[in-house]
């Protein structure tokens, strides 16, 4: 088994790339298709984000199925494979584990020790599961990812006292209006996760008014209850556009929700008022063009990169590492185990044959059984195979816990002479889909 990661984030790659790179989320389940559709693809995972786009896939083969990856994303990308070379990793096996897990322990986040990516790992998971593209061992990865974020947050200081995109955006934003956010009207678009973040924060700053827009009417009228404010009906857009100090834009729209000629047509009545748009999207809710409107400031991911600061001690962050290398050596032996899994169920099968096999050659001779001593009979052989084979299969599992299970399973494989379709890999676990 071969598991591997390739990606791109805030720290090897520009704003731009990612925003290339970046999955909405109405084109996720085609684009895991197509990633279930390279040839050497058993199972993928997309984690995009506003700060990362990672591909992790369980493959046939190593080399052949980071070529693939690396080819959908250049694909992706527009851009040709080798131009990825210095701005992509990628990672295998249990590197590849603790990479995830890092993630998922917010250590790799523009803003170390922030929560919201442990939701986006459990999401990235929930939407490849719902697919069918994350089976057996991408399932096991990510829920062990989810659970290892828990534990660096719970047994380390990581979080004590982090911001988040949002803090810092608004943090920005409140100082490009003079100092602060009370008293001003906001208009949020989009209802997810970050905006329901953002509408938290919202409530912590005393804002005057919030209209929250969102393509889910429903959606938005639950974000409107928790902050006291209105939801923008259709075709109120422009109203609601037209009376803010501060649009905050979180929807994962393919293209840009908001333009110049909107903007500019919103202000004409209050061109003394300024506007700040803070665009926490990945791509950009938010076109360029509007950064040149007089009296309108654009406050975007590369801006709250720049000025997030990382209190994070060093001390913090290696108790974190080590919690995460612990988790990644524990992922490490259970694929080892799984890899030998098909082997023993081979033999064990490869004995129920022969003794079911010499059971019914002796039939004859067990005539004048009842019923319940022909049971017994029954029961003592299985118990004889079972125990014979009991010590066999649990030294292989203590081999593969160590690594050096792959030459007794072979041998065993020739000994049994088991075929090849016996022994091709761990059995998927039911997909849970209606």
């Amino acid at each position: 088994m071969s598991l591997l990661v390739v990606g791109c984030n805030h720290h090897s790659a520009d704003l731009a790339l990612l925003e290339r790179l970046a999955v909405p989320a109405e084109q996720h389940t085609k684009a895991l298709r197509s990633l279930l559709g390279l040839e050497h693809v058993l199972e993928a995972t997309l984690l995009s984000t506003c700060n990362r786009v990672e591909v992790y896939a369980h493959v046939t083969r190593f080399h052949p199925g980071l070529q693939e990856v690396r080819g959908w994303l250049a694909e992706r990308a527009d851009i040709h494979p080798q131009d990825l070379d210095e701005l992509e990793y990628s990672y295998y096996d249990d590197r590849a584990a603790a990479h995830l897990f890092a993630v998922a322990g917010g250590l790799d986040s523009m803003v170390v020790g922030e929560r919201q990516i442990a939701v986006q790992v459990k999401q990235a998971m929930e939407l490849a599961r719902g697919e069918d593209a994350a089976r057996r061992v991408l399932q096991r990865l990510f829920r062990q990812a989810v659970r290892v974020g828990k534990r660096v947050r719970r047994e380390t200081a990581i979080s004590r006292g982090a911001s988040s995109m949002v803090d810092v955006g608004l943090d920005v934003a409140g100082r490009r209006l003079g100092g602060e956010l009370q008293g001003k009207n906001v208009l949020l678009m989009g209802a997810g996760k970050m905006g329901g973040l953002t509408a938290d924060r919202l409530l912590d700053e005393a804002v005057g008014h919030v209209a929250v827009w969102n393509r889910s009417p429903d959606k938005a009228r639950r974000v409107a209850d928790r902050v006291g404010g209105d939801v923008v009906g259709a075709g109120g857009l422009d109203a609601a556009l037209a009376a803010a100090d501060l649009v905050v834009c979180t929807t994962g729209a393919p293209e840009p929700l908001l333009d110049a000629e909107g903007v500019a047509r919103a202000r004409h009545g209050r061109p003394e008022t300024p506007l700040v748009l803070l665009d926490l999207a990945m791509p950009h809710n938010v076109d360029v063009a509007c950064r040149d409107l007089p009296g309108v400031e654009v406050v975007d991911i590369t801006d709250v990169r720049e000025l997030s600061h990382r209190g994070v001690t060093g001390d913090v962050l290696a108790e974190a590492r080590s919690i995460v290398d612990e988790e990644a050596a524990e992922f490490l032996a259970w694929t080892r185990a799984i890899e030998v899994e098909p082997t023993i169920r081979g033999v064990r099968r490869r004995a129920e044959q022969v003794r079911r096999s010499e059971f019914d050659r002796l039939a004859s001779r067990l005539g004048d059984l009842d019923d319940r001593q022909r049971e017994a009979v029954d029961a003592l052989t299985r118990g004889i195979v079972n125990t014979l084979l009991h010590h066999p299969t649990v030294r292989l599992k203590e081999l593969a816990d160590h690594g050096g299970a792959e030459h007794h399973a072979n041998l065993l494989r020739e000994l049994f002479d088991l075929p090849e379709d016996e022994v091709e890999g761990p059995a998927d676990p039911p997909t849970g889909r209606g």
